[in-house]
C-alpha cells in the first residue's frame, strides 16, 4: 500500500469518528435559556432606539423618568434579568420543568429542588402563536449580612412574528441586619 493511500485512510478515519463523537454530543439547552433572551431584546433595542417610561418606588416613595438609553445603557438595564438564568451546566437536574396547557396557550415551568439555588422558580408563557408573552422568575439571596428577595417579570409583544420586549417589573424587599426590611419596584415600559 502507497503511503499517499495510507494518510488517505487514517485521514477518513480520523474524519469518521470525529463525526461519530459530535453526534452524540448533547446540548445544555436543557432549560429555556434567559441570557440568550435578554442578548436578543438588547440587540433589538439597540436597533430601534427607542424611550424608556420609568417609575421606581422604594418604601412608598416614587419616582418617575422617561429615559433613551445608549447600546451600553440597555446592557446595564437589563443585566439583571440574566440572573433568572438556570441554563448552566451546574444546575442540570436541579430544577422540575413541567410544562401546562392552558386554551390555546403554553406555560413552562421550572421550580427549584432546593431553596439554596437562588432562583426559586422561572416560568414562561408561550400564546397561541407560539411566540413568548412573558416571563417571571423569583430571584432569593441569603448572605451574612442581608436576605433580598426579586421577582423579575418581562412582558414581550408579537412584533413580525418576534417576541419584542413591551415591559418590564422588578419588585421585592431587602432586609439588612440591623437596619429595617426595604421594599422596592421598578416599573418600566417601552414607548
Amino acid at each position: 500500500m502507497k503511503y499517499s493511500s495510507l494518510v488517505f485512510l487514517a485521514s477518513f478515519f480520523f474524519l469518521l469518528t470525529s463525526c461519530v463523537e459530535s453526534v452524540k454530543e448533547k446540548p445544555i439547552n436543557t432549560y429555556f435559556d434567559v441570557e440568550a433572551l435578554v442578548d436578543e431584546q438588547i440587540e433589538q433595542l439597540r436597533q430601534k432606539d427607542p424611550l424608556l417610561a420609568k417609575q421606581i418606588s422604594i418604601d412608598g416613595q416614587s419616582e418617575r423618568d422617561t429615559i433613551n438609553f445608549d447600546s451600553l445603557g440597555w446592557v446595564n438595564e437589563l443585566e439583571v434579568f440574566k440572573l433568572a438564568n438556570i441554563n448552566k451546566p451546574n444546575l442540570r437536574g436541579e430544577y422540575e420543568a413541567v410544562e401546562k396547557t392552558l386554551d390555546d396557550s403554553k406555560i413552562w415551568s421550572y421550580t427549584a429542588d432546593k431553596q439554596s439555588l437562588g432562583i426559586e422558580f422561572l416560568h414562561v408563557y408561550f400564546g397561541s402563536d407560539s411566540t413568548l408573552k412573558k416571563l417571571e422568575a423569583r430571584y432569593n439571596e441569603d448572605n451574612a449580612l442581608y436576605t433580598s428577595e426579586r421577582n423579575l417579570e418581562m412582558a414581550f409583544e408579537n412584533v413580525d412574528g418576534k417576541s419584542t420586549l413591551s415591559k418590564y417589573r422588578i419588585y421585592g424587599k431587602q432586609k439588612m441586619i440591623m437596619k429595617d426590611e426595604v421594599e422596592f419596584s421598578i416599573e418600566s415600559e417601552i414607548l
